[in-house]
């Protein structure tokens, strides 16, 4: 059913569940597992010249994210194609699902009041909006 999977994986307790779901379903379809994490540049550091400093700074941190969640794939026998990206998460999982035609996107929420996570921002309501594929939302 399901021949591309696009995990989105920022290091937050829900898309460590995203991550173990991801795997499952990728073995159970016989999948191939395609993960991707979003490096978001804090605004104010395009106004000043600290951009290059802080796009350092974001690939570092977020980076770990990727490693990790590739390892825990391979440790559970998929060998996963990563993706690093700088920009708005919801744009560049979108847009990177379009580009390699995943039928599924996985991600994970945090379990935070939803009015809070409508109001304040979150990744899960846009990409579910503006995906051309299925979502997966794990809790």
């Amino acid at each position: 059913m399901f021949t591309k999977i696009l995990l989105a994986f920022d290091g937050s307790d829900g898309s460590y569940k995203a991550l173990k779901t991801a795997i499952e379903l990728a073995k159970q379809h016989n999948s191939m597992l395609c993960i991707i994490t979003v490096a978001l540049i804090p605004e104010f550091a395009e106004v000043r010249n600290g951009y290059n400093e802080e796009k350092e700074k974001a690939e570092k941190y977020y980076s770990r994210f990727l490693k990790y969640a590739s390892e825990i794939a391979e440790k559970s026998g998929i060998k996963p194609v990563t993706y690093f990206e700088f920009g708005k998460p919801t744009e560049k999982i979108v847009k990177k699902a379009n580009e390699i035609n995943a039928d599924l996107i996985v991600l994970g929420v945090n379990t935070e009041h939803p009015l809070k996570r409508r109001f304040l921002g979150g990744t899960g309501d846009p990409v579910v909006d503006y995906a051309s594929c299925s979502v997966l939302v794990v809790k």
